[in-house]
């Protein structure tokens, strides 16, 4: 049986001390919050049905959202595709996105 990501994780956490769970604890919630206000500032648009967002980050007025999309084939045994960068930013008060690319470019890390 193949274990999904989250459960990979899980694993290996099972084996980290109390000292090394609060550390990863801390950064968490640090995580979340910027996330969270991220989100909240630039009202980023719901993520798109068939795509998961695993991460965010902003610069300057565009949010970049790391995605990982369902093609819509049927029988896709690969899906979803990816992770994909996507930028969004507003344009005459609508958001607009835009594919980056497998990678962020350098002066964006």
């Amino acid at each position: 049986m193949k274990l999904t990501p989250k459960e990979k994780v899980i694993r290996l956490l099972e084996r980290w001390n109390s000292d090394e769970l609060k550390q990863l604890q801390s950064w968490l919630s640090v995580r979340i919050e910027q996330l969270e206000s991220l989100a909240q500032e630039f009202e980023l648009p719901p993520v798109k049905s068939g795509r998961i967002a695993l991460s965010v980050r902003r610069f300057n007025s565009i949010v970049y959202r790391l995605e990982k999309v369902r093609c819509g084939k049927e029988n896709c045994r690969r899906c979803p595709h990816g992770p994909y960068w996507y930028g969004y930013q507003r344009s005459n008060g609508k958001v607009v996105s835009f594919y980056v690319g497998k990678e962020l470019p350098l002066n964006l890390m």
